[in-house]
């Protein structure tokens, strides 16, 4: 239970790290899922994290155990960017920004 939470929370961290560069980097706002890979091999990596070692699953080698843990890292980071789009898409249905942009910029309702 434990790597799964070590594996859940790595991808909300990857996720916050690729967010922090995509306020500087035009590119990664395109490939999000290739930053996410790469930022999730590499944690996985520097932390020596094998998630199938921790479920005691067999895997050719260490190396690919880590290697595939940071795809799965990736796939959690994935799942959290999609959650917390939606919760901010919440946010603005629910203070409802379109109305105050409207009001700010004096556009008019067409329909």
């Amino acid at each position: 239970m434990h790597a799964f939470g070590m594996l859940v929370l790595l991808g909300l961290g990857i996720v916050a790290v690729s967010g922090i560069a995509a306020r500087w980097l035009t590119l990664v706002r395109e490939f999000w899922a290739v930053a996410l890979v790469v930022l999730g091999v590499a944690t996985a990596w520097i932390a020596d994290f094998d998630l199938f070692s921790a479920w005691t699953l067999a895997v050719r080698s260490h190396a690919l155990g880590i290697v595939f843990t940071g795809i799965a890292v990736a796939g959690a980071g994935y799942f959290w960017r999609e959650v917390l789009l939606f919760l901010e898409s919440l946010s603005r249905k629910h203070t409802d920004e379109a109305r105050t942009l409207e009001k700010a910029q004096n556009l008019h309702r067409v329909a």
